[in-house]
């Protein structure tokens, strides 16, 4: 049942229909790290950004030329053996053509509540009072509540990209047999569910 995808949809999509894209100005863009490989080969370098993070950095570009502000890219080195995700995402910002002066990183935070502990001290360090949080839409409600936790006097606005469903519930055939890509959509929203239930029990 975990790897179908009419019954992984159902699970994913409360998590990805939580919030919707606004279209207010804010001060700063923050964009999660969501995972890399590290010392592949790339354009221009060492260190590919995994399809999460690849998702979310784009849609953070996209609205960065539109609002002119800057984008602030948070994630580190997760595991000993994984390279720093800042470092590859600074290259990819600046080979898109984003302005060195436009790109703040964050190198240190590990998981959500890291990016959300140093977001913090960016955020009252450039006196941002108001910024769009840009991650995949079914990591946006846990991460929305890690942030409107730690940070305070900042309006914390959902941006949410990378959508991995549809939000029409289309039943066929091939949304019935079992594929690994379901089992992952059901692994994925277990995991934003049993996370969200921690931070209100802790």
């Amino acid at each position: 049942l975990l790897s179908t995808n009419a019954f992984a949809n159902m699970l994913m999509r409360p998590l990805e229909y939580a919030y919707k894209p606004s279209s207010v100005p804010v001060d700063a863009i923050v964009v999660l790290g969501g995972g890399m490989t590290p010392n592949t080969n790339d354009v221009s370098g060492k260190g590919n950004l995994g399809s999460y993070s690849a998702n979310r950095l784009l849609t953070a570009v996209q609205l960065q030329r539109k609002l002119g502000v800057p984008i602030v890219f948070s994630g580190g080195k997760v595991f000993s053996d994984s390279g720093n995700e800042a470092e590859v995402a600074d290259r990819v910002l600046r080979n898109l053509g984003v302005e060195a002066s436009k790109i703040i990183l964050d190198s240190e935070a590990r998981n959500t509540a890291e990016n959300a502990l140093y977001t913090a001290k960016i955020a009252d360090k450039h006196h941002f009072k108001n910024i769009y949080l840009v991650t995949s839409a079914f990591h946006m409600p846990r991460s929305m509540i890690n942030f409107e936790k730690q940070i305070k006097g900042v309006d914390i606005i959902a941006y949410p990209c990378d959508y991995l469903t549809s939000p029409d519930n289309i039943i066929n055939f091939f949304n019935l047999c079992p594929q690994f890509i379901g089992l992952e959509k059901s692994f994925l929203a277990l995991h934003e569910y049993l996370g969200i239930l921690a931070l209100y029990i802790m």
